[in-house]
């Protein structure tokens, strides 16, 4: 009764996951299994159920994802959870690609973003944690960092934070917008 109450509208109410699931989140597409950002939302029922949900993203915690769910029915952002104590997340466990390559996530610390990534447009430091901020022109990368220096969350999303001139204020961003994309 409950389950009828608090998910009505859910639209991966009638979705199923494969047994033989597994899962790829390409950073560079960027795109899961293939499926784009942008792509008709529909196109991820092979995610199965979600676990919870709020503010448009869908949790699926056991999978260590997030999927941003936007009101046009389109896929418009995820997040690969590596490390996350504080919440339900377990571990990402698929596979995470750049520019074809396979990363190892156990290795993935704010020291080797630059040789991996290239040089971040805006890195952000406060009392819990870093984010690089990466931007390309069709979308744009956050990387979470513990104060440890390891990689905790990628987040991808078609529309940019630092795009917003009040969240560039607000993050103290002294560099111009936008950025010199490709060099």
């Amino acid at each position: 009764m409950f389950d009828f109450i608090f998910r009505r509208g859910n639209p991966t109410n009638d979705w199923h996951q494969s047994p033989d699931f597994t899962l790829t989140a390409e950073l560079d597409a960027p795109s899961l299994n293939g499926i784009r950002l942008g792509a008709r939302f529909d196109q991820l029922s092979f995610l199965g159920r979600n676990d919870a949900s709020q503010l448009g993203t869908l949790y699926y915690f056991r999978l260590g994802i997030g999927i941003d769910h936007a009101a046009h029915e389109t896929f418009d952002g995820y997040s690969v959870v590596l490390d996350e104590h504080d919440h339900p997340f377990c571990p990402y466990h698929g596979t995470l690609l750049w520019k074809h390559r396979r990363l190892n996530v156990h290795q993935l610390t704010r020291d080797n973003l630059p040789e991996i990534f290239g040089e971040w447009y805006w890195m952000d430091t406060d009392a819990d944690e870093s984010i690089a901020f990466y931007e390309y022109p069709e979308y744009e990368m956050q990387i979470e960092i513990a104060l440890s220096g390891t990689v905790t969350r990628f987040l991808l999303t078609k529309y940019p934070l630092m795009s917003d001139p009040a969240q560039r204020d607000s993050y103290n961003v002294n560099k111009p917008w936008p950025p010199k994309f490709g060099s």
